[in-house]
């Protein structure tokens, strides 16, 4: 059982971030995928050289376990990419992950394998992926993850009124982050903190759990800036406060920590990854035997707006 607490909280406009330690620490040895493939230790390319739009070959030439999370942006090849489902790749590994595209427009090349750009994926778009695998699914003709992707994409763009010729996610990304990166305030990753937890109008809308903290330190800088440029400002923007944010994140870590599992027995990767949902939230568990390897909750579309 995890022992979770509050360490540290910052706010801008509308939004909160909460740093959390949640204990005990996973001792199977992973690491960040990022910086591998950065230094060329991971390779991702298309699938054949025709690609595969949802699915992507990673090669892992390092002798570590490498984690890819669900909020993961791969660019290039002949179209920008997001991980559907966090993974983990063994030591020299071929794997197969599942993807979606984040480009629709575009079908060409521009390189031969992807890059990572240093930004993620907003906790809105990673709740409507992890809406699409929901065992609790009310609608009898819920959408494909590629088509929930594409449909937040393509709303995105038009509401931040940002021209993509190739409707490319990740220019909305940039869009956003020149709006605001004079005004982010100041947050760096608290000491002892492997986790953290979004708050949007007093709700928490995502929350992530890392079993170490080199993988959270790797991800902080870039789940934080995803939530603030959510954030909204002026007078219907509510400040949240620090208790009730405390409150709010450990309360919906509990109700996921408490929620039963759904293991995916055909999941690309090392590991297990369960399904772990409730009537508020959706998410996901990527474990290694006891280990804990990522945790990521997110509230539930329709919960989130309410």
């Amino acid at each position: 059982m995890m022992k979770t607490k509050a360490i540290h909280f910052t706010a801008f406009g509308n939004a909160a971030i909460v740093q959390v330690s949640s204990q005990p620490l996973s001792s199977f040895p992973f690491l960040p995928a990022g910086p591998a493939i950065r230094n060329g230790g991971l390779v991702i390319s298309e699938l054949t050289a025709s690609g595969s739009v949802g699915r992507l070959a990673a090669l892992n030439k390092t002798a570590g376990w490498l984690l890819l999370t669900d909020a993961d942006i791969l660019t290039g090849a002949k179209q920008n990419r997001v991980v559907n489902r966090s993974v983990l790749l063994a030591p020299s590994s071929k794997t197969v992950i599942e993807v979606s595209c984040v480009e629709r427009l575009r079908w060409d090349y521009r390189s031969t394998s992807f890059s990572t750009p240093g930004s993620v994926a907003d906790p809105n778009l990673r709740s409507k992926k992890a809406g699409t695998f929901s065992y609790m699914k009310h609608e009898p003709d819920f959408r494909n993850t590629q088509g929930e992707v594409w449909d937040h994409v393509s709303m995105n763009l038009a509401c931040d009124r940002v021209y993509s010729k190739t409707e490319n996610y990740q220019e909305l990304l940039q869009s956003r982050m020149e709006k605001r990166h004079h005004d982010l305030p100041e947050c760096s990753p608290a000491e002892g903190c492997n986790g953290l937890a979004v708050i949007l109008d007093g709700k928490v809308i995502s929350a992530d759990i890392f079993g170490n903290e080199e993988s959270y330190r790797h991800y902080f800088p870039m789940l934080r800036d995803a939530a603030f440029t959510l954030s909204r400002h002026g007078a219907d923007s509510e400040q949240p406060e620090m208790h009730e944010a405390y409150f709010r994140a450990l309360e919906a870590i509990d109700e996921f920590s408490d929620a039963g599992r759904h293991p995916e027995e055909k999941h690309p990767g090392a590991g297990t990854l369960s399904m772990v949902e409730t009537e508020r939230l959706v998410g996901f568990s990527l474990m290694h035997g006891k280990e804990l390897i990522h945790n990521a909750l997110f509230a539930r579309h329709d919960q989130a707006t309410k």
